[in-house]
């Protein structure tokens, strides 16, 4: 075994006018005047604690990503439903007609019987639609419907 002796005037700890060493506290008592040429040790400022940064995890910032998506989407999904409402669908302006439902009629079969060869059936089924009032192409047998006149 070995050891390593230091003699003891090799090592000093500095010491201050008043004799205390640096960085230390000193006892003091009432009445207290410190030497001249020092000054009183001043009480530091309070300083305001940082909080510490939230670091996330991959996993954290994983679920924040399809979080923000989510959001995102149903945002662009309720913005879009409120502006294809708000604008609303484009009005019927040309000439119609009145036609009885027969029994076994769809409204597909009217909109094609009356759809001319330049125009879509699709469109004409939703005109037909949009000028009744109706949610559904459900009919019945003497209904009479208004139908854009081909």
């Amino acid at each position: 075994m070995s050891a390593l002796a230091i003699h003891p005037t090799q090592v000093r700890p500095s010491r201050s006018a008043t004799g205390a060493r640096r960085g230390h506290l000193q006892l003091v008592g009432p009445g207290f005047v410190p030497v001249a040429g020092t000054t009183p040790a001043q009480p530091p400022a309070a300083v305001p604690v940082a909080r510490p940064r939230v670091r996330l995890t991959a996993r954290g910032r994983m679920v924040r990503s399809v979080l923000a998506l989510i959001v995102g989407m149903m945002l662009a999904i309720g913005v879009g439903g409120w502006l294809g409402s708000a604008l609303g669908p484009a009005e019927y302006t040309g000439p119609v007609e009145t036609v009885s439902v027969g029994a076994g009629d769809t409204v597909w079969g009217i909109a094609a019987s009356t759809t001319t060869a330049d125009a879509d059936v699709r469109d004409v089924v939703d005109d037909i639609l949009r000028l009744n009032g109706l949610s559904s192409a459900q009919l019945t047998t003497g209904q009479q419907l208004v139908v854009p006149a081909g």
